[in-house]
């Protein structure tokens, strides 16, 4: 099974291969036609293929009608993916990915030695001959709470459709996430950020597009307000969310002033240690495409 990098790079090929491919198909059915001019001689000479002829109608007609055929078209379409297709071997975005780590680091302890003032039963502080305090040094042991670490993770989001042979043009919803909050993630606002879009139309062009992310908030932080999407500009944007440890939480990502295009892929950035994700489906801008 091709790896998911070798998947997206196949993908944005044969977005950029649209218009050749059209030409190529045009050209074979040239060649065609010229090519059946070339037989109409040969009936009246050479006649080598007439054995290689027969063996091809034989083979068809012994042909398995029952077996399944293969779509011509397969190849031009891929229906919108979130992450790695099961099997798949994992790969990383190097510039997004950080290593795996533990959602909190252990609770650390720090040794702490201070200077005392030595006191009676009572109270009051011991008085040295010369009339000052008496003191001691005193060590102790303070534990340090835990910090937080995040674990960024980076997913790709792709879709392709060159099955009508020119640009997709619609907005809206095109895939629904679903988080879990894990248990025990503090209290704040955790980044959903959209990264490296890659968007081709028909004509072989890669798309200007800006990337507008969203917050999944937790408990009882005060909402970061997410970027507003400029009417005017091809924009992929996601929603925000918010919830308490445990819950799950639903955002979208969506397409705002699509100009048309046939291939695209985005990566999709969370925090690993505080969100999981659940489920993801095609959003009904996508669904709806016919």
């Amino acid at each position: 099974m091709k790896s998911l990098r070798a998947r997206i790079a196949a993908i944005l090929l044969v977005a950029a291969m649209g218009v050749s491919l059209t030409a190529c198909k045009n050209n074979d059915a040239d060649n065609s036609s010229v090519s059946g001019g070339n037989a109409e001689v040969s009936d009246n000479g050479d006649n080598s293929n007439a054995g290689e002829n027969s063996a091809e109608a034989d083979n068809s007609e012994n042909a398995d009608p029952d077996a399944p055929t293969e779509d011509p078209t397969a190849f031009l379409k891929q229906e919108i993916t979130f992450g790695m297709a099961p099997g798949e071997e994992e790969e990383t975005q190097d510039a997004t990915e950080a290593p795996a780590s533990t959602q909190a680091q252990a609770a650390q302890t720090n040794i702490v030695t201070q200077k005392v003032v030595v006191t009676e039963a009572g109270g009051a502080a011991v008085t040295e001959a010369n009339g000052q305090q008496k003191t001691e040094i005193v060590t102790s042991v303070e534990e340090v709470a835990p910090t937080y670490v995040p674990a960024p993770k980076s997913e790709p989001i792709y879709w392709l459709d060159m099955t009508k042979s020119s640009d997709w043009v619609f907005n809206g919803d095109i895939m629904t996430i679903e988080f879990k909050i894990k248990e025990g993630t503090p209290d704040g606002n955790y980044p959903l950020m959209l990264t490296s879009p890659d968007f081709v139309n028909w004509d072989e062009e890669q798309l200007s597009v800006k990337t507008v992310g969203g917050y999944v908030t937790v408990g009882n932080a005060t909402p970061t307000q997410a970027d507003q999407v400029q009417p005017g500009q091809f924009t992929v944007s996601t929603t925000s969310a918010k919830g308490n440890a445990g819950d799950t939480v639903k955002i979208s990502v969506n397409l705002s002033d699509n100009p048309g295009l046939v291939g695209m892929v985005v990566f999709f950035e969370y925090d690993s240690n505080a969100l999981e994700v659940i489920s993801s489906t095609a959003g009904e801008a996508i669904s709806n495409l016919k």
